[in-house]
């Protein structure tokens, strides 16, 4: 395959079909990267700038070289073997890659060691392409801040579909849109309450956050760890799951991996293809979330709904007992209320945890001295730091009866009258939310939850369906993202 083939046609090649490229020597590893580098030359740094890719690999080209070599000999690490991939600039890598959390203070910081899933990635024979663009400390900086900003970025990241029109999405921005725009075919975001769905759903891919647990977290910035999981974007369903099953696995450095032995990593990829619609039964969480849909998107939203019905699909719809949405649309009715409370107070622990293990490479080593080197640094900071001066002011984080309020709160409206209770009560194999408004809901519980593009609206707006599936269910909610993924309007590849 020529240099102007492979670049042309480089958009919607999945794993499996790059694999048998390489494997029967139509391209090689190298010429694989080049492609992909000449595609974030042509459209992330010029054309229309979509600002996603943060660096690239210095060393990618002689890695691939030395991958061409291992195939030439007859060897292979397996399925990712030559497969690049792009990380979320949050995610440790040792070498010549900075990793900077998408801030200018760290803009100097190489990490001294790799996380655990950049090494479980490289001894699969995956290509670490680069480090993709972020939204600023996961969006803890300022209230004021456009979605996907960074200071380090000089801005957010665009939307493909609506350069400047449409949301990118946060705080995996960069990992969704350099996929959308085919400048990769897989990228890692992470997730705390829907920094991979998001940014997925207004992209038009694949966006995947695993049940909390199954991938490990160490080597990566950290906000909670009963919420945190790192999770794989991809252009459909399968590569997200060869990509987790790559990943998944029990760490001693994160003891929440122990769940990881509950389930064989086979299990995640094996059958994925084999998923049947009739007979499942999906129920719908529309009071709280589907109003916030524009006219346009709940057609499209609503067409997919009846695209599910029509393959055998028992629909279980507006689940009437599902607390979360019932508070959203009805706050005064109620006097518990999801916050931000918990999430702030473990952030202001971790963080500063995390800021004090920085080399001499970065400034500051406390989040208080992070404050204080913004104010002398303007620029860093246009749209103002209110948002880590709220969370400086805690005092005694973890310890106050408002923190263990708000965590009982939490798991009490998302787990026991939302997402498992409804899973339970109405004996569902999936729960779907409409649009973006509940994408916080199942990472308060741990649960998984997939994101598949189901349509477009008259004027292009891309419109996904997000599946909530059983804690530890990841292997089954993936089967049955990928058997809707079948019957699903396919994906349109943005165009520039």
């Amino acid at each position: 395959m020529s240099d102007k083939s492979l670049h042309s046609e480089l958009t919607g090649l999945s794993i499996i079909e790059l694999r048998n490229l390489l494997d029967n020597k139509k391209i090689s590893c190298k010429e694989l990267v080049s492609a992909y580098v000449d595609r974030i030359s042509k459209y992330d740094k010029s054309g229309p700038k979509l600002n996603s890719v943060r660096e690239l690999n210095p060393d990618v080209f002689e890695q691939a070289a030395y991958l061409d070599d291992m195939l030439k000999e007859g060897q292979s690490k397996g399925l990712l073997h030559g497969i690049p991939v792009l990380l979320k600039d949050c995610i440790d890598t040792k070498g010549a890659i900075h990793t900077t959390c998408g801030a200018v203070m760290m803009k100097d910081h190489y990490a001294e060691c790799n996380a655990f899933i950049v090494d479980r990635l490289l001894n699969a024979g995956a290509l670490i392409l680069g480090k993709a663009n972020m939204s600023e400390w996961y969006g803890f900086v300022s209230t004021k801040a456009p979605s996907g900003y960074s200071a380090i970025a000089g801005g957010s990241m665009l939307n493909p579909y609506k350069t400047g029109i449409l949301k990118p999405g946060g705080s995996s921005g960069g990992c969704a849109v350099a996929v959308s725009a085919g400048l990769v075919t897989a990228s890692i975001g992470t997730e705390t309450s829907g920094s991979i769905i998001e940014p997925a759903y207004f992209c038009s891919v694949v966006g995947f956050k695993p049940t909390t647990g199954l991938v490990s977290r160490s080597g990566i910035l950290p906000v909670m760890t009963g919420q945190d999981s790192p999770g794989p974007i991809t252009e459909n369903v399968t590569d997200a799951a060869i990509i987790t099953a790559f990943m998944a696995g029990y760490d001693k450095k994160d003891i929440t991996t122990l769940s990881a032995f509950k389930i064989r990593n086979e299990a995640l990829l094996e059958n994925v293809d084999s998923g049947k619609l009739a007979g499942k039964r999906i129920g719908i969480a529309r009071d709280g979330y589907y109003d916030d849909l524009s006219e346009q998107e709940k057609l499209t939203f609503d067409k997919a709904i009846n695209v599910l019905i029509e393959n055998g699909v028992e629909i279980i719809d507006n689940i009437p007992d599902f607390l979360p949405g019932q508070i959203k649309k009805h706050p005064e009715r109620y006097d518990i209320h999801l916050s931000s409370v918990a999430m702030n107070h473990e952030f202001k622990v971790r963080f500063n945890y995390y800021l004090s293990n920085l080399g001499p490479d970065v400034p500051v080593h406390s989040l208080s001295q992070l404050i204080e080197w913004n104010k002398a640094h303007k620029s860093a900071i246009p749209y103002g730091q209110d948002y880590l001066e709220e969370i400086e002011a805690i005092n005694d984080p973890l310890m106050t009866e408002q923190y263990l309020e708000a965590k009982n709160n939490d798991l009490y409206i998302c787990g026991k009258m939302g997402v498992n209770g409804a899973l339970k009560n109405h004996k569902l194999d999936a729960l779907i939310m409409p649009g973006v408004a509940g994408q916080g809901i199942a990472p308060r519980t741990g649960n998984p939850i997939i994101t598949i593009p189901a349509g477009y609206t008259d004027s292009g707006v891309p419109v996904g369906l997000n599946f909530v599936g059983h804690f530890m269910g990841d292997a089954e909610l993936l089967k049955l993202a990928r058997a809707c993924e079948k019957v699903m309007t396919k994906r349109k590849p943005p165009v520039f």
